[in-house]
């Protein structure tokens, strides 16, 4: 598990799961790999994708907050072969499911929310135009196994009045501030922790596409949106030094900063 200290802050990056390595071609079908070789190699090993669903911890003296929540316990027929273990990944940080006071949806697909229904104690934040999406348009808002963990895990938070919609730019939590992050989903944000880290939600999959906005992964929505999002989010983490927090990338690269190259911008992991 990686950690960072923010001055008194701890950010853990948390696993809950890892789906098996996926081919590229599947993963990203539009990526020209063959053009950049070298981004290819370095990210996509032997043509495979590799991923991990892993939400954000952060731990202060003013109560534990989760960004994003996992795929869940199972069964979840689209992953039918995984079954998060949050639980444990909070405990190792020294955490626990109880002791969550707020969790904050970068978006609403199927692995950012399965753990909500467990989290009894939690008030939960999402950007209105990410709710309204999903809310308002029913079947039609995504693929079905994205509705039904909606349907399934948000809904009943929403009508017990324990979900918050927050306009772009807000401050779910002290600290917390939500970045515009559209393309992915309709209504996607990331999540910049103190002024320092940026807690990309979906806008990056894989390393790569720092190097190559225009690799989409299969899940953007609006790929033309995704890609200037990822275009202008990199140069903001460029140019005003923030740490990157991703979700999908492996653990190892779970925390790393974002720098100009000879053949444009690159990704470069934190050493552990």
């Amino acid at each position: 598990m990686r950690q960072i200290d923010l001055d008194g802050l701890r950010l853990f990056a948390l696993t809950d799961c890892a789906p098996a390595p996926a081919e590229c071609a599947y993963s990203f079908p539009d990526a020209a790999l063959a053009d950049r070789p070298e981004v290819a190699a370095r990210w996509f090993g032997e043509g495979c994708f590799r991923t991990r669903f892993g939400p954000f911890l952060l731990r202060s003296g003013g109560g534990d907050v989760l960004v994003d929540c996992g795929l869940g316990p199972g069964d979840v027929g689209y992953f039918p072969d995984l079954r998060g273990d949050l639980p444990a990944a909070l405990a190792a940080a020294g955490s626990s499911l109880a002791a969550i006071a707020d969790v904050v949806f970068t978006h609403l697909h199927v692995d950012h929310v399965g753990w909500a229904p467990h989290l009894q104690h939690a008030r939960f934040h999402v950007a209105a135009a990410e709710w309204a999406h999903w809310s308002g348009l029913g079947a039609a808002a995504g693929l079905p196994h994205h509705t039904e963990a909606v349907a399934r895990c948000v809904a009943p938070l929403a009508a017990a009045g324990r979900l918050a919609t927050l306009a772009s730019d807000a401050e779910p939590v002290p600290g917390l501030r939500l970045l515009a992050a559209t393309g992915h989903t309709p209504g996607h944000h990331a999540v910049l922790v103190g002024g320092r880290v940026l807690i990309a939600g979906d806008a990056w999959h894989n390393p790569a596409q720092i190097a190559v906005p225009a690799w989409c992964h299969r899940a953007d929505m609006d790929k033309p949106e995704a890609m200037a999002t990822r275009t202008r989010l990199a140069a903001m983490a460029r140019d005003r030094g923030w740490i990157v927090a991703a979700g999908h990338f492996t653990d190892e690269n779970a925390f790393g900063r974002i720098a100009a190259g000879p053949q444009g911008l690159a990704f470069a992991p934190l050493s552990a």
